[in-house]
């Protein structure tokens, strides 16, 4: 009998509590630090007057990781090499990671040729890119600390460029690129969407240094972007003009 009166108890106990007047808390999901459940959308209107929507997409693999990709709406046409725009992204622990591979493969494969397209008009260029792991840019080490500064990516890319198919006609190249973070300031931020409490200035140093046919030019530009701990890109601003969040929504899911 008393074998019976305990398994009763102990299901009512998995059920109710069984003997306590307690009711049990229901746990709370807490977001990314970076948003990455799948619908998230971020609008932005930029100096121009343009706006765009980007939207967590979908879950991708890319060398074994998990990544969510961001689609744009309308869809980009524009090339302008930005590192710092993701189209691909990861969040572990303590980093947010942006994967730049396939930005970083369309630059060397249209702007080596443009190097080279009035000394070498007229003949047929193929571009040859030795291949390297996929490359990462540490967007951001959280949580962010005042003047902490990081190396975001710093790699190279060897190649040649053959000449009219033939494997005799080649001449190597160098693209060497290097981005340096580090955080500026820390305090509120004004946007057109929301006016935020805590947000993070980060300012983003980003070096191209290019070597072809014994002659090497670096080019350098600087970006600001302005983090929202759990809300994501709020503002950013470069040489070009810049963006601001007017509207945001943020998926409900089960992070990982």
């Amino acid at each position: 009998m008393q074998l019976v009166l305990f398994s009763v108890c102990g299901v009512l106990l998995l059920l109710f509590g069984c003997g306590s007047d307690e009711i049990p808390e229901p746990t709370e999901v807490v977001p990314n630090y970076f948003p990455d459940s799948i619908g998230s959308r971020w609008v932005y209107l930029h100096s121009d007057g343009t706006q765009e929507t980007t939207e967590v997409n979908k879950e991708i693999k890319i060398d074994g990781k998990n990544y969510r990709t961001l689609k744009e709406i309308p869809p980009n046409e524009k090339t302008d090499f930005d590192l710092l725009k993701p189209i691909a992204y990861r969040v572990t622990e303590n980093q947010i990671l942006f994967a730049v591979g396939g930005e970083i493969d369309h630059y060397v494969q249209n702007e080596i040729p443009a190097l080279v397209q009035d000394d070498l008009a007229g003949l047929d260029l193929r571009i040859i890119v030795e291949p390297v792991s996929p490359p990462e840019l540490v967007f951001l080490h959280f949580p962010p600390s005042p003047s902490f500064q990081w190396n975001a990516l710093n790699m190279k890319v060897n190649g040649s460029i053959m000449l009219q198919n033939l494997a005799l006609l080649q001449f190597p190249f160098e693209v060497a690129i290097r981005v340096t973070g580090k955080v500026v300031a820390e305090g509120p931020l004004e946007t057109p969407a929301e006016n935020f409490e805590n947000a993070y200035q980060l300012e983003y140093q980003t070096e191209i240094t290019q070597t072809l046919f014994s002659e090497t030019e670096t080019i350098a530009h600087n970006q600001t972007i302005w983090f929202v701990p759990y809300v994501g890109i709020a503002k950013s601003e470069n040489e070009l003009g810049g963006s601001a969040l007017i509207a945001y929504s943020l998926a409900q899911g089960v992070e990982e």
